[in-house]
């Protein structure tokens, strides 16, 4: 008597878990998914602001050989290229002088190298900053690469005022192998997130791999001051922050699209998400609950539902969920797929996902057991002045 009595508490519970699973999945992809889905371009702008573009380099040499001709041959009436060399060891300095010699708007900033202090990415980036000569900027990484001549034209047409953020996509190469599958997929997943909530004006983060705002917006918000401390957070949290005080556009025309390559080796790939989750903490409450809110749904949806399925309970409401969020999520990500690329992941999507859902699962569990770490020194009010005068040359 005690063992049905447990086993019709278990059930209940099971049915219970699942139906409210069942009802947040499908919130998510009826309220947040269909926005980038049926997605509809607005006019864009015909005005062509000059623009400055910042790309933050350490020891690139190879990737700036590769990318930086195709960022430099853009077809947009001016703009200007900064390279921060960042305590650079290898031969990038070389060749940013040789390309100088063909490129007249191309301009470098270079961090010498100093054994008591690594001010890391956010410094370079407001350094590079404060040499634009313009105010519209465009940010992107030395391992990326335009996927057209129109990127520029494509990022700045989005905008819908002098001071707004707008935020693209960046697209990891495709490659043979199961982790390129996963890493890609990953990817398409945090794309739709930040899109979507973006498009609902719920915008928390953008890539820094592909990403506009203004200088004005920069030096009044107080650069990155608030989370200088963390390795993370030049594109995210200066986002959410910014976000509150201009609109922000959303830019997933093909022209725009920054491609890069993906990590090769597992390892790699888990050290990367270990970084990008370690600014999550700093979201705003009701972003958090949001971007937690869907993978422990789902995780009890397919928990309850195949617990429901081997107690033969519930068995054709349950499959018919199941079989309704699949096609919901297929028909998504087809959709999604026309602006972001990564069709060939529709048929694997359901597989994947589980894959994605175990992974980040694990990687936020050792985050949260492992110690922060911080940087030992802040930018600007709490950088001495002369630290940086001394560490910084223009070119």
């Amino acid at each position: 008597m005690e063992v049905n009595i447990s086993q019709h508490t278990a059930i209940l519970i099971a049915q219970i878990l699942f139906v409210v699973a069942a009802v947040v999945q499908l919130f998510y992809f009826g309220y947040f998914y269909k926005r980038l889905a049926f997605f509809k371009e607005t006019k864009p702008s015909t005005e062509t602001p000059p623009v400055s573009i910042i790309i933050a380099a350490r020891n690139e040499y190879e990737n700036l050989l590769q990318n930086l001709p195709a960022i430099l041959g853009q077809g947009y009436p001016e703009f200007e290229v900064i390279v921060v060399l960042d305590q650079t060891r290898d031969e990038s300095p070389d060749l940013i002088h040789a390309l100088k010699m063909e490129y007249a708007n191309l301009k470098s900033v270079v961090i010498r190298e100093n054994d008591r202090f690594d001010g890391g990415k956010k410094l370079a980036i407001t350094l590079g900053i404060k040499a634009a000569k313009y105010n519209r900027l465009l940010f992107t990484d030395a391992d990326c690469r335009p996927v057209g001549k129109r990127w520029i034209e494509s990022m700045v047409a989005r905008s819908a005022g002098a001071n707004d953020v707008v935020i693209g996509y960046s697209p990891y190469k495709r490659a043979r192998g199961l982790l390129n599958a996963v890493i890609r997929f990953d990817n398409l997943l945090a794309g739709m997130n930040y899109l979507s909530f973006a498009l609902a004006r719920m915008p928390y983060m953008g890539v820094g791999r592909n990403l506009s705002y203004t200088k004005e917006k920069f030096f009044e918000n107080g650069g990155f001051k608030s989370h200088y401390s963390l390795k993370s957070g030049d594109d995210d949290l200066f986002v959410s922050e910014i976000a509150e005080k201009v609109p922000v556009c959303v830019c997933i025309d093909k022209e725009a699209s920054i491609e890069t390559r993906a990590e090769t080796t597992w390892k790699a790939y888990i050290r990367q998400k270990r970084r990008h989750f370690t600014t999550g903490w700093k979201y705003k409450w009701h972003h958090r609950l949001l971007l937690i809110l869907f993978p422990l749904s789902l995780a009890v949806f397919w928990i309850s539902g195949i617990s429901l399925i081997v107690f033969h309970t519930w068995l054709y409401i349950v499959l018919s969920l199941i079989g309704v969020r699949m096609l919901l999520q297929i028909f998504t990500f087809s959709r999604s797929s026309q602006w972001l690329g990564h069709s060939d992941l529709i048929v694997l999507a359901p597989i994947l996902e589980v894959i994605v859902l175990i992974l980040s699962g694990l990687i936020h569990i050792a985050n949260i057991s492992a110690k922060q770490t911080t940087w030992r020194s802040r930018i600007d009010g709490a950088l001495p002045r002369e630290h940086l005068l001394h560490a910084v040359e223009n070119g």
